[in-house]
């Protein structure tokens, strides 16, 4: 008779938890052959061989080593029992942080679009006081007092006007102008501190 099957495969234990050992006992040399084979026949040992729960009771009701197999086994199926509990417990637990984190992330993504959305009006409303805005705004009105002086000069050719009060008028006009193209020459080489 052929000796009686292996012990399962131990299961891998998770990192935490203690994996018990087991052991079986050693089979016994020579192999054992219990003593109701020996009158048997060949056809009823054929029998036996191709039937695997006779072949279990018959191990089980008279091998010497059965009972404590048995209990190697009880033992370890106890361990896969707890363990698998275990398991369900933690799977539980990971579900409840994977639909938490989920909600974190949909939050997230919340508040990244209103971040998004005020980011744009703080763009928008600071848009007139941008470095651009700025130097369009100077060049504007170093335009602006160009042709107020060019104005100021057309009027009085054309006789309105006393010559002191041009004079007066126009050099106040020139020298904001003057002011002015040079603010936005500074401001095109780089020299207005604070901005570039």
């Amino acid at each position: 008779m052929s000796a009686p099957p292996p012990p399962p495969p131990k299961p891998a234990a998770p990192a935490d938890v203690t994996e018990p050992t087991f052991s079986l006992p050693a089979l016994p040399d020579p192999p054992f052959v219990p003593a109701q084979l020996h009158t048997k026949s060949r056809e009823d040992l054929q029998y036996l061989l191709h039937s695997p729960p006779l072949l279990n009771a018959l191990f089980h009701t008279t091998h010497p080593i059965a009972a404590s197999t048995s209990s190697v086994l009880t033992s370890a199926l106890t361990t896969n029992l707890n363990l698998t509990s275990n398991l369900q417990t933690l799977e539980t637990q990971l579900d409840s942080l994977r639909d938490s984190t989920q909600q974190k992330l949909l939050e997230t993504k919340q508040l990244e679009r209103v971040w998004r959305d005020k980011e744009k009006e703080m763009y928008q409303a600071l848009q007139p006081y941008s470095s651009v805005a700025q130097e369009q705004r100077l060049r504007q009105a170093a335009e602006e007092s160009e042709k107020m002086a060019e104005d100021i000069v057309e009027r009085f050719l054309a006789g309105d006007g006393e010559v002191e009060e041009f004079l007066k008028t126009y050099r106040e006009v020139r020298k904001v102008q003057t002011l002015r193209k040079e603010r936005g020459a500074r401001w095109r080489e780089g020299r207005v501190a604070g901005w570039r």
